[in-house]
């Protein structure tokens, strides 16, 4: 167990009484002692109740718990203070402090304000997810339904609005190269959530293809969201539709001549990679 481990059982549990393995009561050592010779002596078997250990990696697991718990509740109070303080070690000291923890705690997040960053992905995947699953599924051709996709994408970036202002600097954030893999896992996360709920159960190389030009979508639309000032972000929705439409006529073309389209294929998907990962710069 760590030292910040200890501190936090204290602080939040009270003081710990440490218990050795096996306890003899000084009173009765010396009874112990007699009936032990005794049974030496007519030559029966030594028989001493023992206390074993607990099972260390039992230990293990519920000291890392406990300390994914204290990070959980670090992160999750630190989001009210990004508005104001931002993706910042500032943001998760106070998070600390609102969580009743010293704002020391902080350097259990070694990446600093990405770990907050990351923490929002992840919780707003989750938060996705959890609606696609009720959302009624369209019955049409479509291996993934455009409507679906759409919805999918802007729900998801509407629950930026609250950290809006705030979002370019986590953008930023997220290409420093020590945040970039987990930047790539959440987006890819993200995107393969989407076509599933959306009905695609493809297994062939459109697959990829696919997601990859929905993680372009989405990038591109976060962007274009950012500077969208329209009434219920209704340019952004605009937006989306517009590059879906885009992808499908891609689509097509590769379904009519996979073999003619191939360049312009590998062409798209290397600009889409340099979007994906922040290499492009705006015009």
């Amino acid at each position: 167990m760590s030292i910040l481990q200890k501190i936090f059982r204290s602080l939040k549990n009270g003081h710990r009484t440490i218990r050795p393995f096996a306890c003899i009561s000084v009173n009765n050592s010396r009874g112990i002692s007699s009936q032990v010779e005794m049974n030496l002596e007519k030559g029966q078997n030594l028989s001493i109740p023992t206390t074993f250990p607990p099972n260390q990696n039992q230990h293990e697991q519920e000291d890392h718990q406990y300390e994914e718990n204290i990070k959980k509740s670090i992160l999750e109070n630190a989001l009210q203070f990004v508005p104001k303080s931002g993706w910042s070690v500032e943001s998760l000291s106070s998070g600390a402090k609102a969580a009743g923890y010293p704002t020391i705690t902080h350097g259990l997040f070694p990446n600093g304000g990405g770990d907050l960053v990351h923490y929002f992905n992840v919780k707003c995947n989750e938060k996705l997810v959890d609606a696609m699953k009720t959302w009624p599924k369209t019955d049409t051709q479509e291996k993934v339904p455009a409507q679906f996709v759409e919805n999918a994408i802007f729900q998801r970036l509407i629950m930026i609005d609250p950290y809006k202002t705030t979002w370019p600097k986590a953008m930023a954030i997220q290409t420093m190269p020590n945040n970039v893999p987990n930047c790539l896992a959440t987006l890819l996360s993200l995107v393969d959530d989407i076509c599933y709920h959306s009905g695609d159960r493809s297994v062939d190389f459109n697959w990829y293809v696919r997601r990859v030009g929905v993680a372009g979508i989405y990038k591109a639309a976060e962007l274009f969201y950012l500077t969208d000032s329209s009434q219920d972000s209704s340019a952004t929705k605009s937006f989306i539709a517009s590059r879906i439409r885009d992808a499908q006529l891609v689509q097509s073309a590769l379904n009519l001549s996979p073999v003619g389209a191939a360049p312009q294929t590998l062409t798209a998907a290397f600009t889409t990679a340099k979007n994906i990962l922040g290499i492009n710069t705006l015009k």
